[in-house]
């Protein structure tokens, strides 16, 4: 029976160590999370700054049509390109906060059927005990006082 005890306080511990480790794990991600909306911030502002230095480029090219037309195609191509990074980089984002969710969601589930495993146990260790008590309690050669 102790030795149940012994391998249930283990596995408890083996669950609080999972715990921590998943909680690590999550921490990780909030910076990764964190790091991937700084990073969309500033794709952004880049993207702002192309926005603007093309139209200061048409302002004051307008005389140069072909030179514009180079420099503004160049420009949208630069566009497409951050917003398709911002684009992967948002996609990104939304898989890990997903992946997130879904893990703490199955670990917090996992948490409770031990929990609950747990409960079990201990009251099936109580009422074992309790029958061997009242087992001994019966057997010849034992005090009165410990019969009744």
């Amino acid at each position: 029976m102790l030795q149940d005890l012994d391998n249930l306080a283990a596995r408890i511990g083996q669950l609080v160590q999972r715990t921590r480790q998943l909680h690590a794990e999550r921490d990780a991600l909030r910076a990764r999370l964190h790091q991937a909306e700084q990073e969309t911030r500033a794709l952004r502002t880049r993207c702002d700054d192309a926005d603007v230095q093309v139209r200061q480029l048409q302002e004051r090219l307008q005389n140069h049509d072909s030179e514009v037309g180079d420099r503004l195609a160049h420009a949208e191509a630069a566009e497409a390109t951050l917003r398709a990074e911002l684009e992967r980089h948002v996609l990104q984002l939304q898989s890990f906060e997903s992946q997130a969710a879904a893990r703490e969601s199955e670990w917090q589930s996992r948490l409770a059927a031990r929990d609950t495993d747990m409960q079990r146990l201990r009251v099936a260790a109580v009422a074992a005990r309790e029958r061997i008590d009242a087992v001994l309690a019966r057997l010849p050669g034992a005090s009165v006082g410990e019969q009744a």
